[in-house]
Parts: C-alpha cells; structure tokens; sequence
C-alpha cells in the first residue's frame, strides 16, 4: 500500500484543483462500478419466468410445453447436422467409422463419471462438478461480477491458467454425450447432459463467474449447445424437465454474447470471429426469438468483415499460429453449411475464404498427414465433433473442402472421409466424396509471399523431404500486437525422408514463466544476436519492436531467400538450399559496419532423435538406427549439444536435444554455411 509520503508528493505534482478531479473522476468511476455490480447482481437473481420467455419467442404459444414440442418437431436438416434418420445414420457410423464410435462412448462414459482429459491430464470430479474450480491447479475462481474480475484475472499473482477451467466450460463433451445416445439409445447420457446442464446453470448466474468473462467462451459453449439440443430434444424426458431451463440460459447467454462481442481489442483476432459465429449459428438454429434475425445480421457482418480483415489473399490466417488457422477455419464450416442450405443468405465471401484457406492447408500438410507448428496454439476446437483425434491432423478440412467444393486434388490430400466431414455433411456428401476421382495436386512446392510462408518439397509421397520457412510479416496487428506470433523469423522447420528433423518448440502454456521461453527467438531453429530478441514481448499477447522479414529469393523446389534487420544492428540473411533429396544447406550471412558481436544458433530436434557430437560432425539417429543424419557445421564455432523441451500439444512437453552454437568476432558480411545431409542405408551400414 502507497505510504504517507506518496500521497503528499502527488498531491504537491497535481495541485489542489488536479488532485479534486483526480478523486472525483475515481470517485465517478467506482460509483459507475458500484451501480452495474449492484444492477447485475440483481439480474443475476431473477428467475426468468416462462411467460416471460415467451414473449421472446415469434408465435403465440398457450405453454412452454406446445413451444418445446415445435423445436421438437422440425427437421434434422433445420439444425447444423443434416442427419434425418438416426438408424441409417448409426448403421454408418458402426459400418465406417468403427474407431469414432469406440472413442466417442469411450469419452462419454468417463463424462458420466465427470472425468474429463484436459490438455493429456485426466481429471475427476468425484461428486458435483465444481465449474469455477481449476481442474488442474485447484485454484478457485470467485463468482464476481465480470468487470470486477478484470484485475484478479490479469494479476501476475494468479497461480492458475485459464485454459483448463474454460476448455470445461466449452461442453464441448455435450455433443459426444448427445452422439452417444444416438448411437446406443443409453438413457445415461442423457442423465449426465441434464444434471451437468442444470448444475452449470444454478452455479453461473449471468455476468457472474470466470465463464461470463470470455465473449469467445460464450460462441463455443453456444455452438456446442445448439447441436447437443439436436440430439436431445426429441427425448421426452428433456422436453419435460431440463428443456425450460436449457432454452432461458441459451437465450440469456446469445442476449449478453450480442453486447459484449470484443470490440475493445485494439486488432481483433480469432476472439471476434469465434463469437460472431457462436452469435450467428444460434441465430440460425433458433430462429424462433424474435432477436434472431438481429443477431444473425450481426453475426453475419462480422464474420464477412473479420474474414476478410484476418486472412491473406492467399488463404493463410494472419495471426502466424498455424493452430488457429484451423479454429478459424471450423468457425466458417458451419456458416457456409446453412447458407448452402438455405438458412442464412448466401455467403460469399465465407465460401471463397473457407476454399483458399482449406488449399493452404493442404500445402503446408507434413508427410505424416499432420499440419506444421508455426507461432501459438491452444488444442482448441470450435465444434468439436470428434474430441479423440489428434489436434494437429488438419485432414478434415481437407475432406470436407473435397466434397463440398468438389476439389480431386484435395480428396487426395485428405486420403479419407473423415466422421467429422460425415456429421456436418451426412450421407449426401458422402456420396459427393464417392464420386470423385482423386489426383495428386498440380504442385509441389509452394510459396505464400503475402503471409511470407515458404514450403519446398520433393513430392507428394509418404517419405519426402519438407521444408517450411518464415520471412514476411511477423503477426496480426504489427507492432504493439502481434498476440499468437512467436520469434521465428527465418526460422527453419524440416522433415527429411518423411520424418520430422527441425522441429518448432511450441507453445506449452499461455501463462507463467514457461510462457516467454518457448515464443522467443532460442526456442526456434534460427540465430540470437547479442542476446537480443528478434522482438520483445510486452504482455502475454502482445510484443514491441517487432521485425520485418523479407523473401529475396524463392526457387520453387530448390531454393529460398529471406532477410530481416536484427535489433542487434545486423543484418541476417538465411539461404537455403535443397540439392537433392535428403541434402539441405543453410548460408547465414551476417552484415555489419565492421563491429563486434555475439552470435548463437539455436536448432532444435525431434524428440525422437539422438543427437551426437563427434569433433566437429554431429550426427543425428533414431532409436532404430535406421535414419542417419550428418550435420556438418560451419568452422570457428563452438558447438555443444543441450537439452530442450518440446512441446507438441498445449500444456504437454517431452525432452529434446538441441544444437548450440556460438561465434564471436568482426561482423562485416560474415558468412556461415551449415549442412545437412541424410545417408542411405548402403551408406549408413559403411559407417
């Protein structure tokens, strides 16, 4: 607390009259505070009577009972899944998607035990499910009024990060409890939805609590309940005892999401465009509240602008984390869905945004089928239809670009059908997917110069060498923003005869120490000069004195260029270059006006790898020892080998080993050359 003396001295700075306004503006504030908590507290405790909530509704309804019994009766096709026949549905299921079926009752189950696998940590709520309790660190949030919980939550002093309690609170498991009733007709999962929902309900008052806070909460927790209520709704059970309640908070939670959408960022992001289509796909499954059609215009105006706003004229998302390029990307899906189907008017412009960014997906897909790491992710999903599959298999959206947009190329990237692209598109875009005749895409490699993405590749096959390269812009909003971006200009990613070599640290947690270290420049496979940051982060989301990159030259299969100005004062130029297959060389060249200066780099590998320093070889093996890698370093370096982290998924890490190298000397126009080259196995077996 500020002593005595504090005050004195502020008050000599600001004089009587600037110390008068300086309380009463304080004073005009906190009064303004006091009113709203008092308001919404008030609010808060209002039971929203069934009258009442008719005279939201169109139509003239006697009971709640005969409008229930209308939501009951319409068809499959009026919601977001296009399934009218739950038999032939179900049939399908079991027949083609065996391994869906047995995760999703697997993950239903342990929800009915309220077990929830949280970022690969399992955690157990042995009675009621504690909604404001942090799963993971224990830490309970108080049940405030969101304005005032504006300081606790931004506090250096909370011990608890906020993904775990919101991933919760998304219910996204709903919808595998509404899938696992359809599928085995076990009323079980039904009691667990309706004692979670009404427990959720009871124990969030509106604008109270942690789960009010977020606008982007509020879009994803809609989402999942607008398909959850699809599966439910017909179940008599439901319509009787939880569908009152369930409709009055989903209606409250649409009504607070339309006034409270993230207008206060400075650049919005992927928090814009998830409520803005959380707000428009409830608009459109209920049409029946007379706010709807409000709603949906609402909705619809910000995707169109924030689309547009965030995404590259070549189709890759601005923020530079390739993990939300797919959040944005499953967003647009079900907009695109009801506009084809006549729901919502047509839409344009989401059509055309969701077709290029399902192509840059696919030419930034890694051998194995999974996306690359670039900049932040989170391991969220905006629907979540399938819970169980790998977060970084981006396939899906392949799958279902095929078939809607009717792309071989893409049939042939996505290798599968996937449950996902069947729940959204049913039988009709199966047999869509059936009907078209695959190919291999026209190109290889391929460069993306707005977003400064650049991908060399040797084929399309299962075992080819990849490389991805960042040199443009460093995040969305440039300087003082730049939320998802990490220090990894010119940073390389590898993968060479179909495995990953140079791998991109992650993102770990998006809160406490670990925060900083894995979205700064030693964390990814490029140079630190002078101990200095390619930029400085300023907040967890937010960065100062951030670069620029630039392409110099591209080769489309062979070569790439980019340069960017340190904040040491030096220029760094990065070649490289692709020979043949299995061979890579990496030319830094650094310019200077003659000074003085320290150089490390840093390249980090896959946890799957061994790294050895012989003299000055270093040779990279698997555990097979059947995949050998020379790395043969540039001269007058140090070179040590350190252990790493590598963190695949959010809140998830393994051990890795990293290359350390230091140079010190005169830096005019220095150049270092490192190169790396996979032997055969004749050539391995001779070693």
């Amino acid at each position: 607390m500020p002593s005595i003396k504090h005050y004195a001295d502020r008050f000599r700075e600001l004089g009587v009259r600037g110390a008068v306004e300086k309380v009463g503006g304080r004073v005009t504030r906190a009064g303004k505070l006091w009113g709203e908590t008092a308001y919404w507290r008030w609010k808060a405790n209002q039971t929203l009577s069934d009258t009442d909530f008719l005279a939201l509704v169109k139509g003239e309804w006697q009971t709640f009972g005969a409008f229930i019994t209308q939501l009951a009766s319409r068809p499959d096709t009026s919601f977001l899944l296009p399934h009218e026949s739950r038999l032939e549905t179900v049939k399908i299921l079991r027949e083609r998607y065996p391994e869906h079926v047995a995760a999703t009752l697997a993950l239903a189950d342990a929800a009915c035990q309220n077990e929830f696998n949280l970022f690969g940590q399992v955690v157990k709520f042995p009675d009621e499910i504690n909604w404001h309790r942090d799963p993971v660190m224990g830490y309970e949030w108080p049940v405030l009024y969101i304005v005032r919980m504006e300081e606790l939550l931004w506090s250096s002093e909370r011990s608890a990060d906020l993904k775990p309690i919101w991933e919760l609170n998304r219910h996204q498991h709903f919808i595998a409890l509404g899938m696992a009733y359809w599928l085995t007709e076990d009323i079980r999962y039904y009691a667990a939805f309706a004692k979670q929902t009404a427990s959720w309900i009871q124990a969030n008052p509106v604008l109270h609590g942690i789960n009010w806070f977020s606008s982007l909460e509020l879009g994803i927790r809609l989402i999942a309940w607008g398909v959850a209520f699809q599966f439910f709704r017909t179940l008599a059970d439901f319509r009787e005892e939880l569908a009152p309640a369930f409709l009055k908070s989903l209606y409250q939670q649409a009504d607070i999401l339309s006034t409270h959408l993230t207008h206060w960022e400075a650049v919005p992001n992927n928090h814009l465009i998830g409520e803005a289509a959380g707000l428009a796909i409830t608009a459109a499954l209920f049409p029946e509240f007379k706010e709807s059609a409000q709603w949906l215009e609402i909705g619809l105006r910000h995707m169109n602008e924030q689309m547009v706003a965030q995404t590259h004229p070549s189709g890759a998302n601005k923020e530079q984390g390739t993990g939300y390029h797919q959040f944005v990307a499953e967003f647009v899906q079900p907009l695109v869905l009801l506009a084809k189907r006549g729901q919502i008017p047509p839409q344009p412009v989401l059509e055309d945004t969701l077709h290029r960014m399902i192509d840059y997906v696919q030419y930034c897909k890694t051998p194995a089928g999974t996306m690359q790491n670039w900049g932040d992710q989170d391991d969220g999903w905006a629907v979540g239809l399938s819970l169980a599959k790998p977060f970084w298999d981006f396939r899906h959206l392949l799958a279902f670009g095929a078939a809607y947009y009717q792309r071989p190329d893409w049939k042939f990237s996505a290798g599968r059908f996937d449950e996902e692209s069947f729940w959204l598109l049913g039988k009709d875009g199966l047999k869509a997917w059936e009907k078209l005749e695959g190919h291999p895409p026209s190109e290889i490699s391929k460069a993306f110069p707005d977003a400064g993405h650049y991908i060399i590749r040797d084929d399309w096959s299962a075992t080819s060498d990849v490389l991805y390269f960042r040199c443009g812009p460093y995040g969305l909003g440039g300087e003082g923003e730049s939320a998802h971006a990490h220090c990894d200009m010119l940073s390389p990613i590898l993968w060479i005869g179909g495995r990953p070599v140079l791998v991109d640290a992650g993102t770990y947690l998006y809160h406490g120490p670990a925060r900083d270290h894995y979205r700064t420049t030693a964390s990814h496979n490029t140079l630190v000069i002078d101990g200095k940051e390619q930029a400085v982060p300023r907040t967890d989301f937010s960065w100062e004195q951030v670069p620029q990159g630039e392409c110099l030259a591209w080769e489309a299969g062979k070569r790439v260029v980019g340069a960017m100005q340190t904040r040491a004062g030096v220029r760094h130029q990065r070649e490289i270059n692709h020979p043949a297959s299995g061979v890579w060389e990496i030319i830094d060249t650094l310019q200077a006006d003659s000074t003085t200066h320290e150089v490390k780099w840093f390249f980090h590998f896959a946890p799957d790898l061994t790294v050895e320093q012989q003299d000055r070889r270093v040779w990279v093996k698997n555990s097979e020892n059947n995949f050998l890698i020379e790395v043969m370093t540039p001269a007058d370096v140090l070179l040590d080998i350190e252990a790493g982290e590598f963190s695949s998924n959010y809140g998830r890490k393994q051990p890795n080993q990293v290359i350390v190298a230091k140079w010190q000397g005169t830096v005019s126009s220095t150049r270092f050359v490192w190169k790396i080259h996979r032997y055969s196995e004749r050539e391995y077996n001779n070693q």
